[in-house]
């Protein structure tokens, strides 16, 4: 019998709605997959319970839970994208209202782990009645709790630990960063890569064939401060570090050779950057000539044509980059200082390269007005990418963005965690200055909708990746989002 338990809570029907059947990508979770990994490569007995994934629904989780009467259950607040940390604990939060209430669920100590509890442990104590937040990257932490458990030893020597006791809350200090190369690797037998599935969009021209998929890490965290961005709440700090690329291309080696990859994600929110270790990257895939499909993150002000070129070669198709808006004032004050002529640069490079773009934009920062937002909808349209990723502005826990609004009066301390789902129909996003949440996330609707049944844009797509695609493009603009703050 496990004496660990680590499991996600199933909510994609909550956060995803109508996009969840089809369109969204079924992502392995990779920081639960580092978590099981390290614990079973210190003799924990651990085991894997990913019910995002196995459509596992919450009173079922419980049930199960309790039948095997783990010494821990670490439920894991994160996901595929920093973002989805705060969204996870809307399934957290109904786990433990069936949890709470079971009399046999007693004597099974319960901890949560991930950036959203890191950074907001005594809520989430409040909120759940869970024994433990877990704070920062986990590892040793959870171990250290594992092992007071059995030893019956109180768990204030453990670092990183958070608790409520009479009232009053405790927490030790965090441990340090670890050294990302004294990780295991992935147990990609737990986590079997059958069970996933690529973005539509990262599959165009194949887009029968989204999985198996898989998502590769190489780094942690990212040396920028854009004031919007929660990549760093689970470190404490800005912090950027890198795993050898030896160890990257032994987990590309696994994927490729014993699970038959062809479609990987790079996890970093930063991948490409101006660095030895992206020809490193490039020269050893490119002796392996494994004919991948790959799509990574990168800044417009990190990218130059030769690394384009030289990624392309390896199978690094598509390149989503955060262009954000076309506003001087809205970057400036979002902490991204590039300007439009770089983007352009940028675009033409990848055009040139044969990279496909996924452009990022968000709609709804401070300054945003209706002009500003329809310059970025005229920019995305002049350039007919290949794909768009279109957000309302929403102001993650333990951001800055966050902090500031808070402070300010511009918005009030969540009473839920919801309206932070992009497709859910309690979306709520920020308000910017001059306009409400509702006309922000009507606009990013409409040119959602108005982007994606352009008769250019499906030439475009029908032209470069066939009908099939196409149809695909037609299909998915007739799923309509229902959404509260507009009176659907």
């Amino acid at each position: 019998m496990s004496q660990v338990i680590v499991a996600t809570v199933n909510c994609k029907k909550r956060l995803y709605a109508s996009t969840a059947d089809e369109l969204a990508a079924i992502a392995p979770n990779i920081p639960m997959g580092l978590l099981v990994s390290y614990l079973a490569h210190k003799g924990v007995p651990v085991e894997l319970i990913d019910s995002d994934v196995e459509n596992i629904p919450v009173r079922e989780l419980v049930q199960a839970v309790i039948a095997k009467r783990p010494k821990l259950l670490c439920l894991v607040a994160s996901g595929a994208n920093p973002s989805a940390s705060t969204m996870s604990m809307v399934g957290i939060l109904d786990f433990f209202k069936e949890f709470n209430v079971e009399p046999e669920a007693k004597g099974i100590t319960t901890a949560i782990w991930g950036p959203h509890p890191t950074v907001l442990p005594e809520r989430t104590l409040a909120e759940t009645g869970a024994d433990y937040v877990i704070r920062g990257e986990g590892y040793e932490t959870i171990a250290g709790l594992y092992e007071s458990l059995i030893k019956g030893k109180g768990a204030g020597a453990v670092m990183g630990l958070s608790w409520m006791k009479g009232g009053k809350y405790f927490e030790t200090e965090p441990p340090a960063l670890v050294d990302v190369d004294s990780l295991p690797m992935i147990d990609w037998s737990r986590m079997n890569p059958a069970r996933y599935r690529a973005h539509n969009w990262h599959c165009f021209g194949d887009i029968g064939n989204r999985t198996p998929y898989a998502i590769v890490w190489t780094s942690m965290g990212c040396p920028y401060a854009c004031n919007f961005c929660c990549i760093n709440n689970l470190f404490g700090k800005r912090t950027y570090r890198m795993r050898s690329i030896d160890n990257v291309i032994a987990e590309i080696d696994v994927l490729v050779n014993d699970y038959g990859i062809k479609n990987i994600k790079i996890l970093d929110e930063l991948f490409i950057i101006k660095h030895p270790r992206i020809e490193e990257f490039c020269a050893r895939l490119e002796e392996r000539n494994y004919g991948l499909n790959m799509w990574c993150f990168a800044r417009v002000d990190t990218v130059t044509p030769e690394i384009l070129k030289r990624l392309k070669k390896v199978g690094m198709n598509w390149v989503a980059y955060g262009f954000e808006s076309v506003n001087h004032k809205v970057l400036e004050n979002s902490k991204k200082r590039y300007s439009l002529d770089l983007m352009k640069d940028v675009i033409k490079w990848s055009v040139d390269a044969g990279v496909y773009i996924c452009a990022d934009a968000i709609f709804g920062l401070w300054d945003d007005d209706m002009d500003s937002m329809n310059a970025t909808k005229e920019f995305l349209f002049k350039h007919n990418f290949e794909w768009i990723n279109i957000y309302p502005a929403f102001a993650f826990p333990g951001t800055e963005l966050y902090d500031e609004y808070i402070r300010q009066g511009v918005i009030q301390t969540p009473k839920t965690w919801d309206r932070y789902s992009l497709y859910g129909y309690e979306c709520e996003c920020l308000p910017t200055k001059y306009l409400a949440p509702a006309e922000v996330l009507k606009f990013r609707d409409d040119v959602f909708s108005e982007y994606f049944t352009r008769p250019e844009f499906l030439k475009m797509i029908d032209g470069k990746f066939g009908a099939m695609t196409r149809e695909h493009c037609e299909n998915m603009t007739k799923i309509k989002l229902k959404r509260r703050i507009l009176g659907d």
